[in-house]
C-alpha cells in the first residue's frame, strides 16, 4: 500500500509541475464539457401493451435535445446536465407530456445531474381505433391491402392504413363514426374493392364506432375482382382490332376479333368508354352515348367477382381528309409476318448531343399496319430525323396471350444511337419488329398446395436479370416477354427455398431456349420449406495435435442470405464454436465432429460432418522402395519409437480430377510396429519418379492422416 501511495504521490507531483509550467507559458486548460448520460423509460397503454411512438426531450426554452422511437415501448435518450420535459406523440396514441400532462407548461420536470436514471413507467392513452384482418376467399391473408376510413356523417376521407403481412390492421381515428373501404391485390390478381360490411358504396356501407380497445370488424373477405367484357366493331359489324375499352378500374385493347376483357374490376357502378387511338372511328360511352355526355352515360353494375359480358359498342367511322402530300410512310410488320396494328410511331430530331433528342411528330400505325407523316418538311430548323416504332407495354397494346414486340428504329435498329437517319423527302420506310418468346409452367409446394407470392425469374446468357413474373391464383405462370435466346429460370415463394430449374443450384441451372412466337412449356418447380445441405459439411485438415482444422460449410439449397454458424463436438458435447478449431493436447485420443447451422430466416437446417479420426500426434514418415516393398520408419514426437504403431495403405497419384482432387490408385498395404514396418506392393514400381500417398491409421496416441512422399527409382 505504501509503495502504491508513493507512486500516486509522485504522479501527482508530476501533474502539478506540468500545470505550473503550462501556467507560466500562458496556457489555460478548459474544463471538460458535461458528458451525456442516459435517461430511460417505458410506455404502456391502459391494457399493459407496449406503446409505439416517439419520445422527445426539450429544454426549458423549448429546444429539442434528443428523441427516441419506442418500437418496443422503451426509450433511451442521452442528455447532458440540465432540466428537461418529455413529449410523446404517435399516430395510435394521444399526444401527451410526461407524466400524464396535457401540455409543456404542466409537464413534470426531469433533472439530469451527471447520473443515468430510469423514469417511472408512463401510461399513455390509446386513440380509438378499428381493427380486423383482410383475407381472400381461400382464407389467405392479404398483405398491403389498403383500408380507408371515411367520416360516416360527412362522407369525407379521413385516413388509410395498409395491412400487415398476416392481413391484420389497426386504423386509429378520433372520428366518432367511420365507414371503411377495402382494396388490394393477391399476387397478380386484383381483388374486388368493397365497403364494410359487404357493401358496394359509401352510401350503403355499415358505420363503425372506433373504441379505445379497438372495434373489431373481424375477417373482411375480398373476392377476386370482377370483369367487364364485350366486342367493339364498326357500325357495319367489322371487328375493330386495337380499339380500347375503359372503366374506372382499368382498360383493355381489343384483339383481332374486336373482343376485350377488363379484369380486376371493382364492385359497384362503372362508366364504360370506347375509343379508337388509331383515329379511324369516333369514340362513345356504352350504350351509344356520345363521348361528350359523361353525365348521360349508362352505368354498368358489377357484383363482387362477377363477370359482366355483352358490353358491346359499334363505332361510327370518322371522315378524315386525304393527306396533302406525304413526306414519310411505311408498313409495320413483325418478324413472323403479322401486321403491326396500333403501334405508336415517333419522329425524333437529331441534335448534336443525342441526349437532347426529342419527339417532334407522332402517329399510329393503322389497321393495315400503315403509317403516314405529312408535315416533316414543315418542322422548323429540322431536316434529318430518326423514326421509332414504340412497342413498350404502356404504349403498344398487347392482348392476353400475345407476345411482346420489340421497339424498333429506322433501319430496323434497336436504339436511337444506331438508328438510320432519314430526311423529309418523300420516301417509304418499313419496319420489321422482333417478336418475343415465352415460358410457362407452375410453382407448387412440396408440402402441398401453393406457396404464397410464387414467382419465376429469368436470367439471360450474359448472366443478367431478364425479368420475372408472379404466379396466378392456381400457381401457374405464362410469360411472353423474353427475347429469343438462352435462359435459366429461378423459382421462389414466401417461406420456401428458391431453386433453379430442375431442382438445381445456380451453378447447375439448366438452360432453356426461347424462340420468337413460341412458348416453352412445363418449366415448373415444387419448392421445399426445408433448409438442407446438398453437399455435406466437411472437416478440412488432419486430426493432429497442434494443428488447426477448418470447418467447410458444405453446399446448401439456400445460403446467399443465410447466417451460417459453426460448432465443434466431441460426442454430443459442444466444445467450441467458430469455423476453425486448434487441436490442443486436451483433444488427444478424442474424435471431433463439426456441426453447421444454416439460418435462412423463415427456417433453419443443420448438418454434421463425418467424425474425424481420433486426435493424435503427427506421424513423420521415411519411406524407401525396394522391389515390391516400401520400407517405413515412422516417428511421432513426443512418443518413443516403441509406442508408434499404425496400419498403412499406399496409393500412387495418377493425376487430378476436374474438382482438383487427386486421382489415387491403391498399390499396397502394410503395418508399422515400434516405429518400423513395411508395405507390400501388388507389383514393383517402374523406373522414374512416383508420387505416393501413405494413408496412415495410427494406434494409441499416433495420429491418422495422409502423408505425401515422392520417390525416384533407378533401374
Amino acid at each position: 500500500m505504501q509503495a502504491g501511495s508513493g507512486a500516486r504521490s509522485r504522479l501527482t507531483s508530476v501533474v502539478a509541475a506540468g500545470a505550473l509550467a503550462a501556467a507560466a507559458l500562458g496556457v489555460v486548460s478548459a474544463a471538460p464539457a458535461n458528458a451525456a448520460v442516459m435517461v430511460s423509460g417505458s410506455l404502456i397503454d391502459a391494457a399493459g401493451n407496449y406503446a409505439e411512438g416517439t419520445v422527445r426531450a426539450v429544454t426549458t426554452t423549448g429546444v429539442t435535445a434528443g428523441s427516441d422511437y419506442t418500437s418496443n415501448g422503451a426509450f433511451d435518450i442521452p442528455l447532458e446536465n440540465g432540466t428537461y420535459k418529455l413529449e410523446f406523440y404517435s399516430s395510435d396514441y394521444t399526444d401527451e407530456w410526461y407524466r400524464d400532462k396535457a401540455d409543456q407548461a404542466t409537464a413534470d420536470v426531469i433533472t439530469v445531474a451527471g447520473a443515468a436514471q430510469t423514469l417511472a413507467p408512463w401510461t399513455v392513452e390509446r386513440i380509438p381505433s378499428v381493427v380486423g384482418v383482410v383475407r381472400t376467399t381461400a382464407g389467405k391473408p392479404v398483405a398491403n391491402a389498403t383500408v380507408t376510413a371515411y367520416d360516416a356523417a360527412a362522407g369525407t376521407e379521413i385516413d388509410d392504413v395498409d395491412t400487415a403481412a398476416d392481413g391484420t390492421f389497426r386504423l386509429s381515428t378520433s372520428t366518432p363514426s367511420v365507414k371503411l373501404r377495402f382494396s388490394g391485390y393477391y399476387g397478380n390478381e386484383s381483388l374486388a374493392t368493397e365497403w364494410f360490411n359487404d357493401k358496394a358504396s359509401l352510401a350503403t356501407a355499415d358505420a363503425v364506432t372506433p373504441t379505445v380497445a379497438g372495434a373489431d370488424v373481424g375477417v373482411v373477405t375480398l373476392a377476386p375482382g370482377g370483369s367487364i367484357a364485350g366486342r367493339i366493331t364498326s357500325e357495319a359489324g367489322v371487328p375493330l382490332h386495337r380499339a380500347r375499352a375503359c372503366s374506372s378500374s382499368g382498360c383493355d385493347w381489343t384483339d383481332a376479333n374486336g373482343a376485350y376483357l377488363i379484369e380486376g374490376v371493382n364492385t359497384g357502378e362503372h362508366v364504360v368508354s370506347f375509343s379508337d387511338p388509331i383515329g379511324e372511328y369516333v369514340g362513345e360511352f356504352w350504350n351509344n352515348v356520345p363521348a361528350n355526355n359523361y353525365a348521360g352515360a349508362n352505368r354498368v353494375t358489377v357484383a363482387p367477382g362477377q363477370a359482366v359480358t355483352g358490353i358491346d359498342a359499334a363505332l361510327a367511322a370518322k371522315t378524315n381528309a386525304a393527306p396533302n402530300g406525304v413526306d414519310l410512310s411505311g408498313t409495320v410488320r413483325d418478324e413472323l409476318g403479322a401486321i403491326g396494328v396500333g403501334y405508336v410511331v415517333n419522329v425524333y430530331d437529331t441534335p448534336a448531343n443525342p441526349d437532347y433528342a426529342k419527339v417532334v411528330a407522332s402517329t399510329y400505325s393503322n389497321r393495315a399496319g400503315q403509317y403516314v407523316f405529312t408535315e416533316l418538311d414543315r418542322i422548323g430548323g429540322e431536316t434529318e430525323f430518326k423514326i421509332e416504332v414504340d412497342t413498350e407495354e404502356n404504349q403498344g397494346p398487347r392482348e392476353e396471350g400475345d407476345f411482346l414486340r420489340r421497339t424498333t428504329w429506322s433501319g430496323n435498329k434497336l436504339a436511337y444511337n444506331t438508328a438510320t437517319v432519314v430526311t423529309a423527302a418523300p420516301q417509304t420506310l418499313d419496319f420489321t419488329l422482333p417478336v418475343a418468346g415465352g415460358v410457362s409452367g407452375a410453382v407448387t409446394s412440396e408440402a402441398g398446395g401453393l406457396p404464397d407470392f410464387g414467382f419465376a425469374a429469368f436470367r439471360n446468357s450474359d448472366g443478367l436479370d431478364a425479368g420475372s413474373t408472379r404466379t396466378e391464383a392456381d400457381g401457374t405462370y405464362d410469360d411472353r416477354t423474353l427475347w429469343a435466346g438462352d435462359y435459366t429460370v429461378r423459382f421462389g415463394g414466401h417461406n420456401h427455398v428458391s431453386e433453379w430449374w430442375k431442382n438445381a443450384l445456380p451453378e447447375d441451372a439448366l438452360t432453356i431456349t426461347v424462340k420468337p412466337g413460341q412458348v416453352t412449356t412445363g418449366i415448373s418447380a415444387a419448392l421445399t420449406k426445408d433448409v438442407k445441405a446438398l453437399v455435406r459439411p466437411e472437416v478440412k485438415g488432419d486430426a493432429w495435435v497442434g494443428k488447426t482444422v477448418r470447418l467447410d460449410e458444405g453446399r446448401w439449397n439456400t445460403q446467399a442470405d443465410s447466417r451460417i454458424t459453426y460448432e465443434w463436438l466431441v460426442g454430443s458435447t459442444v466444445v467450441a464454436t467458430g469455423p476453425s478449431l486448434k487441436l490442443t493436447r486436451k483433444y488427444l485420443g478424442k474424435k471431433v465432429t463439426g456441426r453447421v447451422t444454416n439460418d435462412a430466416g423463415f427456417a433453419q437446417g443443420q448438418a454434421l460432418t463425418k467424425t474425424t479420426a481420433k486426435v493424435g500426434y503427427k506421424p513423420k514418415v521415411k519411406a524407401k522402395v525396394s522391389g515390391k516393398r516400401i520400407g517405413l520408419t515412422i516417428k511421432a514426437k513426443p512418443l518413443k519409437s516403441k509406442k508408434v504403431s499404425a496400419t498403412v495403405v499406399a496409393y500412387e497419384v495418377k493425376g487430378k480430377r476436374a474438382n482438383g482432387e487427386l486421382k489415387l490408385k491403391k498399390i499396397g498395404k502394410g503395418k508399422v510396429k515400434k516405429g518400423v514396418g513395411s508395405v507390400t506392393l501388388k507389383k514393383a514400381l517402374g523406373k522414374g519418379k512416383h508420387k505416393l500417398v501413405l494413408r496412415i491409421k495410427g494406434k494409441g496416441k499416433v495420429g491418422s492422416g495422409d502423408i505425401m512422399k515422392v520417390v525416384k527409382l533407378k533401374r
